[in-house]
């Protein structure tokens, strides 16, 4: 490949007093070793896209100026330079073009953008002055001093990193100036209209749900400003845009994160032209490890069962153990209108032990379940005392009653839990022995009618209880699972069956006289038997006792005997039977 040969930079182009001549200053070339130097070759035109004419050629090496008298004044004058050297087959880079302007144009800003790293880039775009040689960056101070901190050399580096931790100590304007190469180093003006960075801050507020952010405004951004962007890293993942505001708005309310995140948040300014994306800025990045209090994203009852004594109900729930929770109040009503905080001597109050348990139970031993139906809600308390509500629950509350001889008849409503589905409700019956399995129902089904006929040798309470399962699903905390519930145990006491003979034939087959109680352990039996004239011939306590027609060892006469039995029944109604039983000898 042929060698290229660069030409030396021409470092100034000046108008005299009268405009009737410009003067050219450039570097000497450096010799080369492919031949000697032959000349300078100057070239210019009035205008700055050409055509460029051959203006001179300067034959000493050592020559670095010239001056061109053969000037029109009225006109800008455009010049580049090539050197020559005898050197065959060579190609040579022309230097870049200079005017005979007196000072630089000023540069036209870009931004000014804080680095993750706490720098502060500052851009600009280049000179139109070709004569730019290098650019002098200021600070705006507060009080509007303008104040040079640093220069960049050549015309097209126009990035400045400021690395004095500046961000740190409040929002900065940036300007700048071009400057040539000229004597003297003659600067435009600077930029009259500084950008200045943002400076993010926040406000930590415990007991505020939403972490309060706040920015000073950014400062004559190019094209105008469009609005704002925040950008937030949680627990060091990418910068996500977690909202964005007019341009008129400095502040915004952070809410997507849990107690202890470690959070990076940053505001970017965007152009109001919204097809320019590099015209956009970043504040200073603000680290930090959340320690606001937030109420828990949700709070939800996910059990209510009586308990197997028949005296309380269990209340459990599932709340969002990233909430700093401080105590929960239970609160029941008959009505699920009306609910009251449970007083139990501890005022239904639960302290919250530290971790914060994701479930939470409490037993109310206020209530009489058998007397229900029964509502629920629980209350959390943050240690802000901020509370939070689950949505109502309802137990089942089962009841029965004796509908006609050896028939019971059950109800029960509808266990009912937020999210909750029921698959299927099982029946149990206890006459004595233990709760044993009856029946099971579909979801819709609330009564059912019991036949006990073939429980005739038994005391006649009988007692029932359902048992509920069920599926929950609540998808915001993450949680399904398979349950069951437990309605009140009901139990029903059948009145007392008496089966009396009329008659009984000493020496027959029925030769004693003996009531027959169904459903009864009778408390108090007394059965007791007179003669004709009112005296006492027989009289018993125990229920399974009987008269044989016989007083004092001997048999009385035929014929008919006043008879009174009396006992109390199970659910405490007195009993009392009389009557004339006939003794019949053969």
């Amino acid at each position: 490949m042929a060698q290229v040969i660069i030409s030396p930079s021409l470092r100034c182009v000046v108008k005299n007093v009268t405009g009737s001549a410009n003067t050219l200053t450039w570097d000497m070339a450096a010799n080369n070793p492919c031949g000697a130097f032959v000349c300078y070759n100057i070239y210019k035109s009035p205008t700055q896209g050409g055509p460029y004419v051959l203006d001179t050629s300067i034959a000493s090496q050592a020559a670095t100026s010239w001056v061109d008298n053969s000037i029109n004044s009225s006109h800008t004058w455009f010049y580049y330079i090539q050197d020559s050297f005898n050197c065959a087959g060579v190609t040579y880079q022309i230097a870049d073009t200079v005017q005979n302007e007196a000072n630089p144009q000023t540069p036209v800003i870009v931004n000014v953008s804080v680095n993750p790293d706490s720098t502060i880039t500052f851009q600009w775009l280049p000179s139109p002055s070709d004569q730019t040689r290098f650019y002098v960056i200021y600070i705006v101070e507060p009080n509007g001093t303008i104040v040079a901190v640093d220069t960049v050399f050549g015309r097209l580096n126009t990035t400045w990193i400021d690395s004095t931790d500046n961000s740190y100590a409040a929002a900065i304007k940036y300007t700048v100036a071009a400057g040539d190469s000229c004597a003297g180093n003659q600067l435009s003006a600077y930029n009259t209209y500084p950008q200045q960075t943002m400076m993010l801050s926040y406000s930590p507020a415990h007991c505020n749900p939403a972490i309060p952010l706040a920015w000073t405004p950014y400062i004559n951004m190019t094209g105008g400003l469009g609005g704002y962007q925040i950008y937030v890293s949680r627990n060091d993942s990418a910068y996500v845009l977690a909202g964005a505001v007019d341009s008129a708005t400095l502040t915004y309310s952070y809410t997507n994160f849990n107690n202890g995140d470690s959070l990076q948040i940053h505001i970017v300014a965007v152009s109001a032209t919204a097809a320019d994306s590099t015209m956009q800025s970043s504040s200073n990045y603000i680290r930090f490890v959340a320690s606001v209090i937030k109420p828990p994203a949700y709070i939800y009852l996910t059990n209510l069962s009586v308990d197997t004594t028949n005296n309380s109900v269990n209340i459990r729930w599932l709340v969002d153990n990233n909430a700093k929770m401080l105590e929960y109040q239970t609160y029941n009503s008959e009505d699920g209108a009306a609910f009251y905080a449970i007083n139990d001597g501890y005022h239904g109050v639960q302290q919250v032990p530290v971790p914060v348990a994701r479930f939470g139970s409490y037993a109310d031993s206020t209530v009489s379940p058998q007397y229900g139906p029964y509502f629920y809600e629980v209350q959390g308390y943050d240690s802000c005392m901020t509370s939070s509500t689950t949505s109502m629950g309802e137990i089942i509350s089962l009841q029965g009653t004796l509908s006609d001889y050896y028939q019971i008849t059950l109800t029960w409503n509808k266990f009912h839990l937020d999210s909750a589905h029921v698959i299927r409700y099982d029946l149990y019956r206890d006459y004595g022995t233990g709760m044993y399995f009856i029946h099971s129902f579909d979801s819709s089904t609330t009564t059912y009618i019991d036949s006990v006929f073939q429980f005739l040798n038994v005391p006649g309470q009988f007692c029932y209880v359902i048992k509920g399962t069920y599926i929950i699903n609540l998808p915001a905390a993450a949680y399904i699972a398979r349950d069951t519930t437990f309605s009140n145990i009901a139990c029903v006491d059948h009145r007392p069956i008496i089966y009396i003979p009329n008659a009984f034939v000493w020496n027959g087959v029925n030769n004693f006289f003996k009531p027959r109680i169904i459903f009864g352990d009778p408390a108090g039996y007394d059965m007791t038997i007179w003669d004709r004239y009112g005296g006492k011939i027989f009289e018993t306590h125990d229920v399974n006792g009987s008269w044989d027609g016989t007083y004092e060892g001997k048999p009385v006469d035929q014929g008919g005997y006043p008879y009174l039995i009396q006992f109390t029944a199970l659910d405490g109604t007195p009993v009392e039977r009389k009557g004339i039983v006939m003794f019949i000898k053969k």
